[in-house]
This record gives structure tokens, C-alpha cells and sequence, in this order.
């Protein structure tokens, strides 16, 4: 039987309990053979905020898109839920398990927290999976986390993927390179499946403002300044409709509530998943140089955080952030196995430094580490026994060998290339 969402909450203590202790005792039970000639000289990883609720505050906003009633929801709007929490801190039981098989956890580091380094943008549920990541990752440890402003200040501008004094040529081009007729055509079997399940036609919007068509509407590529570059449309709602499904699908909201029950196989949920999958895909598609100016603070974070002391470091923030680092740094098209989305929720971008044994030659890797879908509906502890799954993304000019890993100084230059092509003066 699926834990309950009050059971979650009232078992949240009893489970950070047990948590210190699986750290522990499965820490040294397996050993990473991938790079056996190689030793973890330092991992960056970059997380994406955990299970929250849908961002939208009023109610009615998504009342308007179905006669279907919506998932009712016990936090505010856009927080980490209880269930969220505990996800989180068993990826960080796995992490620190990991970071202690890999030489880069050590008593030393843990009691002084020297060279461990955890930032997150400003927001509750941002600094709340910090906070879990670190009760399962550094149970015990001496690790704070550390965030700009005050709780709920969303200005922190390392985290902000927005468009700032771009040159008009660029904006031009960019808009070029998005082919959105294409796109809409693409999608709509997705679409049509989408209003079928929440039978839009009965909806408000179609009976009473004559909106029936949840295809209808082509959308701009849209980049204004101070703002994040978007798409706006019909997959802008239908992706809004399919975040909101989708969250109640993890957290274990009942199938009355999540399009009365009408989404009931895996087929159907990767259908109307791949409409937001394919605007992430778009948004910076054939448009790297607009991705590298609007991750341009953040791709200079993570490069003065590779070049310092630090071992360990651990960034949270948002999807936004993940789509326009893996444009900007060049990396290739991918797909994940067992995830309804290509960003999937609280899932990790992990930039790796491995040093070989003999020569201390340093070498990268970039792996993507999630929960699966079944992972994150049925609450699963991971460890080093239970992992989450991980796959390798390939970047263009950072050439991996047969033990999976490409030479440092090759991301490096990926890394300051992608930083030399911002455009803002």
C-alpha cells in the first residue's frame, strides 16, 4: 500500500532517524569499479528542487482548463512537500554513501565541514531539498547551507536564466532558429489526448468563453528583457495541465482527483508528458549562444566553484536551470530511461573530476542521476544497493574514452568557451 500523505508527515522524524543509521551501515558496502584507475578528486553537482506543489496561487486558474475537480494540496504554493522531503533526503543518503566510497567524505571533512560547499536559490522549496539533502548526504556533519537574501526572495541572480541586454541581431536569429508551426504540428496527437483525458471540451474555458481547441493557439518564442526566455501558446497551458497532473501523480494524489482517473497507463502518462518534454527540448534549441548568455552567471558559479578548494559542492535550483546549462555547455540530445520527463524532478546533474592513479591526469565525466518513476511514487530508500539511475551525457569536444571519461582540460575549454560568448556588454 502507497504511504498516505499524513502518514508522510507524521513518520518524517522517525525516517531521518533511521536515515543516519542506513547511512552508516551501507556506506562501505560497494565499491564504484566504472573507473578502477581513477580516484573522485572533486564532484559538482547540480539539483533540481525536489516533489513541490503546482506554482499556480489561485485556485480557479486550472478550475478553467477541466470540470474535473484538482488535486488539493497541504503547502502553499510552489513548496517542497513532506513526501518531497523524504525523496530528497534518501538521494542524499545515497550521495553520502557515494561521496564516502569515493574517498571524498571522510571523518575529517565531516566534522569540519572544510571543502564541503551546499548553495541554493532563495526559494522554500529550493532551500528546503538543500536542507533534506543534507540531513541524509552529511547526517552528523558540520554542513550548513548557505543562500542569499531571505527565504521567499526569488532575486538571487545566479539562478536566474533571464534575457539582459541581448543585441537585437541575436534576439532576430534566435527567434529564426524555432520553428513553432512544426512544433505544434508535432504535438498534436499529444494534444488531442491531453484534452480528451481532461475533457476540455466540457471545460470553461470552451463552454463559456468558446476556447475549444486546446491546440489552437501557435504561441510566440518569447525574449524580452529581464525575463526568462518562453514559449508561449497552447504548450504553454498544456504543459502548465500536464506539471499539475504530474505532481499528483508522485506526491499520491487519488486517480478522482488527477483527470477523474482517466490517466490509467504508463503510455498515457508518457503521451501527455512528452508535450513538456519537447518545450524544453525547443527552448534553446539550435540557439546555444542565447542559451550561454542567460546561464552566464551560473556557468561562471560553477566554474569558480571547480577551481577552488572545494570537494564537494552542491547547488540546487531549478529546471530552468538545467535546460539552459546542457545548451549552453553543448550536450547531446539524450533520453532517460524510466522518467516521464527529461528534467525530471529532483533529479542531478553531477560534473565529476576524476584523477588517474598513475599519471594524476585529470579527467571529467557529466552524469544525470534521478529517481525513477517508480522510485518516486513508491517512496524507495536508495543506497548504494538501491541506487537511483544514472546515465552519461555526452558534450560536444569533450571526446569520452573507453573508460567513460574525457580529459578536464577539454571541459574546461567547453566551459570558458561557453563563458566568452556572452553577449552582454
Amino acid at each position: 500500500m502507497k504511504p498516505t500523505f499524513a502518514k508522510i508527515s507524521r513518520n518524517l522524524t522517525a525516517l531521518f532517524c533511521l536515515l543516519i543509521f542506513i547511512n552508516e551501515a551501507g556506506a562501505s558496502e560497494q565499491k564504484d569499479l566504472s573507473s578502477k584507475d581513477y580516484h573522485l578528486d572533486k564532484v559538482l553537482i547540480f539539483s533540481r528542487h525536489g516533489l513541490r506543489s503546482p506554482v499556480e496561487k489561485d485556485p480557479r486558474e486550472m478550475a478553467k482548463y477541466s470540470p474535473y475537480p484538482w488535486a488539493k494540496w497541504d503547502v502553499p504554493s510552489g513548496y517542497l512537500t513532506p513526501k518531497g522531503t523524504i525523496l530528497e533526503t534518501y538521494f542524499g543518503q545515497y550521495l553520502g554513501q557515494w561521496f564516502k566510497q569515493n574517498g571524498l567524505l571522510t571523518t575529517e571533512r565531516c566534522a569540519t565541514g572544510e571543502g564541503i560547499f551546499v548553495y541554493a536559490n532563495s526559494v522554500q522549496r529550493t532551500i528546503a531539498t538543500g536542507q533534506a539533502l543534507i540531513a541524509g548526504a552529511f547526517a552528523g556533519c558540520h554542513v550548513a547551507l548557505q543562500h542569499q537574501g531571505k527565504i521567499g526572495d526569488e532575486k538571487d541572480p545566479i539562478f536566474h536564466t533571464q534575457a539582459k541586454n541581448l543585441n537585437i541581431a541575436l534576439i532576430e536569429q534566435a527567434k529564426k532558429n524555432v520553428d513553432l508551426t512544426a512544433l505544434q504540428q508535432k504535438l498534436a496527437p499529444n494534444y488531442a489526448l491531453l484534452s480528451e483525458l481532461i475533457d476540455y471540451q466540457n471545460s470553461p474555458n470552451c463552454l463559456q468563453k468558446a476556447e475549444c481547441d486546446l491546440a489552437g493557439k501557435l504561441g510566440e518564442y518569447r525574449i524580452e528583457e529581464g525575463k526568462s526566455v518562453r514559449i508561449t501558446g497552447s504548450i504553454s497551458t498544456a504543459k502548465k495541465i500536464v506539471s499539475s497532473l504530474l505532481l499528483a501523480h508522485y506526491v499520491g494524489k487519488s486517480p478522482n482527483e488527477i483527470a477523474n482517473g482517466n490517466i490509467d497507463s504508463l503510455q498515457k502518462w508518457q503521451a501527455i508528458n512528452e508535450i513538456k518534454n519537447e518545450y524544453y527540448r525547443t527552448l534553446f534549441k539550435n540557439n546555444q549562444e542565447l542559451a550561454q548568455h542567460v546561464a552566464y552567471p551560473l556557468l561562471q558559479f560553477i566554474q569558480q566553484q571547480l577551481e577552488s578548494e572545494n570537494k564537494i559542492m552542491l547547488l540546487v535550483g531549478h529546471d530552468s536551470n538545467i535546460v539552459a546549462l546542457l545548451a549552453a555547455l553543448g550536450v547531446e540530445p539524450y533520453e532517460l530511461e524510466n522518467s516521464l520527463e527529461n528534467i525530471p524532478i529532483g533529479g542531478k546533474l553531477m560534473f565529476e573530476v576524476w584523477k588517474h592513479n598513475v599519471s594524476g591526469k585529470p579527467k571529467f565525466r557529466l552524469e544525470y542521476v534521478y529517481q525513477t518513476i517508480e522510485q518516486l511514487i513508491n517512496l524507495t530508500p536508495l543506497n548504494l544497493s538501491t541506487p537511483p539511475h544514472r546515465i552519461s551525457l555526452t558534450l560536444a569536444g569533450c571526446n569520452r574514452e573507453n573508460d567513460g571519461l574525457c580529459d578536464y582540460t577539454d571541459f574546461q575549454q567547453i566551459l570558458q568557451r561557453s563563458l566568452g560568448n556572452k553577449t552582454e556588454k
